[in-house]
């Protein structure tokens, strides 16, 4: 698997901390949990059109999000399809950095 980051440049570098690309295989493991770190992110599912976000208490539930997906500054960590991880890409956004993007309430 491929990860690569990029560190923009100024006036971006204000609001944005990294934009990011995976690419590769998959991981071996089905889900795993994003910890919270106070900042949102903008994650595309470039393979499919199609990104699930599991039950944090049953695992056997999720929901099923088309197109892309904005996390928000978030207090708990959430379950995510590592199937789905094999071509993404994203921005992380610095703490309140989103807002000038996306008309967003929270940020």
């Amino acid at each position: 698997m491929i990860f690569r980051t990029h560190v923009p440049a100024p006036p971006l570098l204000q609001h944005v901390n990294a934009i990011w690309v995976c690419n590769g295989d998959a991981p071996a493991h089905a889900r795993e949990r994003v910890l919270p770190d106070g900042s949102a992110q903008l994650v595309i599912n470039l393979r499919e059109d199609l990104i699930r976000v599991y039950d944090r208490h049953n695992s056997d539930e999720c929901r099923s999000l088309r197109g892309s997906v904005v996390s928000g500054a978030r207090s708990e960590f959430v379950v995510i399809d590592t199937a789905e991880q094999a071509c993404v890409v994203g921005v992380h956004f610095k703490r309140g950095g989103a807002a000038p993007f996306l008309n967003l309430p929270g940020q």
